[in-house]
């Protein structure tokens, strides 16, 4: 049965477009991570890009605005120190093939991780 597979879960109830495909390669190459199969839809491994001390967790849009959702949030935070590493989150604006429009590319993490790492 198709719900029994992680990755075809997530594909029925979130569906990536070729836009946000194309836009997490692209930031995997500029962050020199690497990708986690499935987008991060398979048992054991969680987020979207793994950067070796930072779990990743990609949203992009090709909209002018995306609405923040706290359980993206919570889902890497989780996600990412269940592996002893740190969360962020990317927020993509894009143009249709998944290219980043100027200024258009951000990263979110938490406060305890900034005052720590980026002051």
């Amino acid at each position: 049965m198709a719900h029994d597979n992680p990755y075809l879960r997530r594909q029925a109830k979130h569906a990536i477009g070729k836009s946000g495909r194309a836009s997490e390669k692209k930031l995997v190459r500029k962050l020199g991570g690497r990708a986690r199969p499935a987008s991060g839809a398979m048992a054991g491994a969680k987020g979207d890009i793994d950067l070796e001390t930072v779990l990743l967790e990609a949203k992009s849009t090709t909209a002018k605005s995306m609405g923040l959702q706290r359980d993206w949030l919570l889902k890497i935070a989780h996600e990412a120190r269940s592996e002893g590493k740190s969360p962020a989150l990317s927020i993509s604006f894009v143009n249709p093939d998944g290219s980043p429009i100027i200024d258009g590319q951000w990263v979110a993490v938490p406060m305890s991780y900034w005052q720590d790492h980026l002051r």
